[in-house]
């Protein structure tokens, strides 16, 4: 190395055993211009090495790692002299794995610090590709065929340097149980434990490059890859460099051996949940202003012309009904929006505020749809607070998913029948006469509300991802509305409404979000049902002509209300006994 040139030292940080000075000690001597990047300095947690099995932070871990290749790139940007980058530590291999991904786009010199095995002296491995073809060090291969296979599902690749030979089986059913088909497992491996050195790691480079550029190609409908890596960490860092997203494609599963089996991590290219970016041009900016006055002022009229008589009486007494009302008429609009980004609500401090991300969410719905999703809005908040559910203590909540669904669906019901009884009182006979037509607006409602979030949040038709609660939420709020085309008087309202109800599907293929512990929804299976629980009642429906559950997730994923009434409308005839009990 030339004495300007600036080194990068990569230190994965994340097990006890990681020792940063070791680190600078084996670098080249010309270090007047080092900068050390720890992945624990940019939000990785610390972690305890195997066979410790705790949950593993991995989003926070991608994220830090993302954040490694910002701050090279920041690096490159400051100097004009050539950059070395030196990457060592310990941590999981799938982070390696990552680290290669990323700074493959990098030029300059890269190279893995480790130690052999057993200890000794810490060796530098270059990540250069050889010069020219040596016989291969991964010398079996199984599971690539001759020729191109147009079997869909994602393709299992396993890579070791250790001489294993696990059965098909074991990444089959890995990939099954994460959710997808299978289209085939190709295996490359070493027949006998080889011990990767700093003068055969190039040979290793280049096959690991040639491989992962051919291979993937021979399943041409292959939905992406999952990886399961055995090896050294240059080996890892090796097969990330290696892989190339025109190639291989943009849906790849990290996973990490963790006994006794494969865990899975997070997909490259990383893309972690983040909040929806809010637009602030000109145009956007008076738009949702536009919302936020309609919305007000809808609000300003639920409190002119609500009264107590109108909320349920089995929901509060007669005296919580009385302070609901003077609690509503006291609230006033924060104007504070920039602080919130969608709604808050302080019944204590007598104040609520419509933030941009309410707005922007709602902003291409009609004027008619903002003022009545307002009204819904302000009085299932308000039922929160009697619920106990408020801002101070909403953190983590979200985790009892089935607690959660039971306190909100509470809400949403308790504020229809709010409305409508405060419609029917005040439209008379005009209005008892569009009794359902007048029910069915306020349950699109709810749902036009729930699709409004979910179209904001994820930007997609059809959505990336469906948590099983979010569909429950869908499933739920489309039964009622096929329900209230049924019903023929104002009380019937009340006994739709009232009863706890819980719809949802089983079984069905998903996956767990270690972010947030939720499940997630890849797929309906072939025995997929449907399943209610309608005031303690049992509801139960398998897959016959004209009723097909499964396909009930794509049409949840796409937004596609027809499909899903005609669904729900069939159930509730066949179930009538239980889901239109007023039928006579």
């Amino acid at each position: 190395m030339a004495k300007n040139d600036v080194q990068i030292l990569i230190a994965v940080d994340l097990y006890p055993s990681a020792n940063v000075e070791e680190l600078r000690d084996v670098l080249p001597p010309e270090r007047e211009a080092l900068r050390v990047l720890l992945l624990t300095k940019l939000g990785a947690p610390r972690l305890s090495p195997p066979p410790d099995s705790s949950p593993i932070d991995w989003p926070a871990i991608g994220r830090a790692v993302e954040q490694i290749a910002v701050e090279v790139q920041k690096i490159r940007d400051e100097t004009t002299n050539p950059t070395a980058v030196f990457i060592g530590g310990r941590g999981p291999l799938a982070v390696f794995v990552h680290l290669g991904y990323l700074l493959s786009k990098f030029g300059g010199r890269q190279v893995v610090l480790n130690q052999a095995p057993g200890g000794g002296p810490w060796e530098h491995f270059p990540m250069e590709s050889a010069k020219v073809e040596s016989p291969p060090l991964l010398d079996q291969v199984a599971g690539l065929p001759a020729e191109e296979v147009s079997r869909p599902g994602r393709l299992g690749i396993y890579l070791d340097t250790a001489g294993r030979n696990p059965s098909e089986d074991v990444f089959e059913d890995f990939i099954v149980n994460e959710g997808d088909p299978v289209a085939g497992v190709i295996k490359l491996r070493s027949s006998e434990a080889l011990l990767v050195t700093p003068d055969n790691i190039a040979t290793l480079v280049l096959q690991l490059t040639q491989f992962l550029s051919q291979a993937p190609a021979r399943y041409r409908r292959r939905s992406g890859l999952s990886l399961f890596v055995g090896g050294p960490v240059q080996v890892a860092f090796a097969i990330g460099r290696a892989i190339n997203p025109t190639v291989v494609g943009k849906d790849i599963w990290l996973t990490e051996y963790r006994a006794p089996r494969y865990e899975r991590v997070y997909s490259l290219p990383f893309n972690p949940r983040t909040e929806p970016e809010i637009p602030q041009g000109a145009e956007d900016v008076n738009a949702r202003r536009d919302v936020i006055d309609a919305m007000a002022a809808a609000i300003a009229e639920l409190k002119r012309t609500m009264k107590a008589e109108h909320l349920p009486a089995d929901v509060l007494s007669a005296t919580d009904r009385k302070r609901f009302i003077e609690r509503l008429g006291r609230l006033e609009r924060s104007t504070d929006t920039k602080k919130d980004s969608a709604f808050r609500l302080r019944v204590i401090e007598g104040h609520y505020a419509l933030g941009e991300g309410i707005a922007e969410a709602l902003r291409r719905s009609t004027v008619p749809q903002q003022q009545g999703f307002a009204k819904l809005l302000i009085l299932h908040e308000l039922l929160h607070d009697w619920q106990a559910l408020r801002s101070t203590n909403y953190s983590a909540v979200g985790g009892a998913g089935f607690v959660l669904e039971q306190v909100d669906y509470a809400a949403d019901a308790f504020a229809v029948r709010a409305l409508m009884k405060m419609e029917l009182d005040r439209g008379g006979d005009a209005a008892r006469d569009e009794l359902r037509a007048r029910l069915q607006r306020w349950l699109e409602m709810v749902l036009h509300g729930i699709s409004a979030f979910d179209i904001m949040a994820q930007g997609t038709i059809p959505m990336d991802r469906l948590d099983e609660r979010r569909l429950r939420r869908y499933l739920m709020w489309h039964l009622q509305l096929a329900r209230a085309a049924t019903i023929r008087e104002p009380s019937h309202v009340d006994e739709m409404l009232r009863p706890p109800l819980t719809v949802e599907l089983a079984p069905l293929a998903g996956r767990l979000d270690t972010e947030r512990y939720d499940k997630v929804v890849t797929r309906a299976l072939p025995d997929t049902e449907l399943f209610c629980a309608i005031g303690g009642h049992l509801v139960r429906q398998a897959r016959r002509p004209r009723f097909d559950p499964g396909a009930l997730v794509d049409a949840v994923k796409s937004y596609a209300h027809e499909p899903i009434q005609q669904a729900m409308v069939f159930l509730v005839d066949e179930h009538r006994d239980k889901l239109a009990p007023w039928f006579a």
